[in-house]
C-alpha cells in the first residue's frame, strides 16, 4: 500500500556561532554569514546575538523568511538591541536568515547563530520518540502567536527512551497555515525526536 503523505523528523538543536563566529565587526552594514538556512521542512529558531564587550548601543537588523509565512515571499525585517557581554535573541523566529546588518563597529566580538524553542510551520505531528532525565518534565507544542497548548505530554522522571502514541491523523500545529507557526518547549528532557507529515 502506498505512503498517504510524507512524514519527517526534525531534533530540537541550537548554535552559537552557526551564522558567525566570534570576531569584533570593524564598521557598520552587513555582516558576512557563514550560512543562511536555518531549519529543515520549513522549521526554525530565533536568532541568537552574543557579544563578550559592551554592544547594547547597537542594533542590529535582520531580515529572513518567518517560520510560518507562505513560501520565500513572507521575509519579515525585525531590529534587536545589542548585548553587553550576553546574549540577545530576536523576536521572529526564522527558518531563513537573508541577511544582518550592524549599525556600528562593535566593541567585543560578535558570534551570531540560532537557539531557542523550535518553531513548527503548518504540518502534522505524528509521533515523538524522547529520552527524559532523573527529574519529571513535559513536552509542550503551543500555537502561536495566540499561545495555545496543542499538547503537553508529562515524561517521567528516568533515563529511557520512551515514545508517544498519537493518532492517526496526528496533531495540526496551525490552523490558517499564513504567519501562524507552533513552538516546541522541553522541561527536563535531554532528547527528542519530532515525527510530522
Amino acid at each position: 500500500m502506498a505512503a498517504q503523505y510524507d512524514i519527517w523528523a526534525v531534533n530540537p538543536t541550537s548554535d552559537d556561532d552557526y551564522f558567525r563566529a566570534s570576531a569584533t565587526i570593524a564598521s557598520s552594514g552587513n555582516i558576512a554569514l557563514l550560512a543562511n538556512e536555518v531549519g529543515q521542512y520549513g522549521t526554525g529558531y530565533q536568532v541568537s546575538i552574543t557579544s563578550n564587550g559592551a554592544d547594547s548601543d547597537k542594533t542590529f537588523t535582520i531580515t529572513g523568511v518567518q517560520v510560518g509565512s507562505t513560501g520565500y515571499s513572507g521575509v519579515a525585517t525585525e531590529t534587536v538591541t545589542g548585548p553587553s557581554a550576553s546574549v540577545v535573541y530576536s523576536t521572529n523566529y526564522y527558518t531563513r536568515v537573508n541577511s544582518i546588518s550592524i549599525s556600528a563597529a562593535s566593541t567585543g566580538g560578535i558570534k551570531i547563530g540560532f537557539g531557542g524553542d523550535l518553531a513548527f510551520p503548518r504540518t502534522r505531528i505524528k509521533g515523538l520518540l524522547y529520552i527524559a532525565t532523573g527529574t519529571a518534565g513535559s513536552i509542550v507544542f503551543t500555537a502561536k502567536p495566540n499561545n495555545t497548548t496543542l499538547l503537553k505530554v508529562f515524561t517521567p522522571a528516568d533515563n529511557t527512551a520512551n515514545d508517544v502514541m498519537i493518532p492517526p491523523e496526528g496533531i495540526l500545529t496551525t490552523k490558517s497555515g499564513n504567519n501562524d507557526f507552533a513552538t516546541l518547549t522541553l522541561e527536563q528532557v535531554s532528547k527528542v525526536t519530532v515525527l510530522c507529515g
